[in-house]
């Protein structure tokens, strides 16, 4: 879905992918094009099988396409080296888990710096910024303390901090709300939409839960490795806050 005078931030064209188990093959995606905007708010839904991670993951270049091309801020990142996608994604991305992926032994605080300390910012200005971003997200009083000492939700917002704390161009986020209760997974979206709105950052996510679909800005729907419906929600407030060319 394409928004007039915009640039998009992700693009992908006819983008397939298979995967080979033994003699089976198992096509995931098929024939998917897409554009995605700069500070968009999008959903990706579907059930399971459907290919919703998948997407996810050849957006992030986690993944490679079997067909098609991915691009990333206009450039062509499908036949790109490892070593390359690894620094483009470093740069622009920021990923939440399903699972949180967050470091047992090391405070809330040390797991938001740990993006920050591994692209060798120094270390009083990893502790600034990520003592910042644990503001944003309401954990400020909880920066000490270890994932074992904190809630699902108080954790996932501890994931929300580390995956936005280099200021990222895109997060994308897989089953953000899985292992959370309505009141946290909801609370957890509209952290991220305020983030999205204050920071101009676009998130992508997957979701099987539907209750979320009516709080973000795009919802794409899959199924059978394909979307099938794509569409914009509080379209007017998106288009106020996108930046538009002259």
């Amino acid at each position: 879905m394409k928004q007039q005078h915009t640039v998009p931030l992700v693009e992908l064209d006819e983008v397939g992918k298979i995967y080979s188990l033994g003699e089976r093959t198992i096509t995931a995606l098929q024939a998917v094009s897409l554009h995605i905007y700069p500070g968009e708010f999008v959903a990706v839904w579907g059930p399971s099988g459907s290919g919703k991670s998948t997407l996810c993951n050849l957006i992030g270049m986690l993944d490679v396409p079997s067909s098609g091309t991915v691009q990333i801020l206009g450039q062509d990142v499908t036949t790109l080296p490892d070593g390359k996608r690894s620094d483009i994604r470093n740069k622009t991305m920021g990923f939440v888990f399903q699972s949180f992926n967050l470091i047992p032994v090391l405070s809330a605080l040390e797991n938001v710096m740990l993006p920050l300390q591994i692209a060798k910012v120094p270390a009083a200005q990893a502790k600034r910024l990520a003592r910042e971003r644990l503001a944003e997200v309401g954990l400020s009083d909880h920066e000490s303390q270890r994932p074992a000492k904190l809630s699902g939700g108080q954790q996932q917002r501890v994931a929300i901090a580390r995956a936005l704390v280099a200021n990222p161009s895109l997060v994308i986020a897989d089953e953000p709300t899985a292992n959370l209760d309505s009141e946290n997974a909801i609370k957890i979206i509209e952290t991220m939409r305020e983030l999205s709105r204050r920071n101009g950052t676009t998130f992508v996510f997957s979701t099987h839960d539907h209750r979320l679909l009516e709080r973000v800005e795009r919802q794409l729907q899959m199924c059978d490795g394909k979307i099938i419906d794509d569409r914009l929600s509080g379209q007017a407030e998106f288009l106020q806050r996108i930046q538009v060319a002259p």
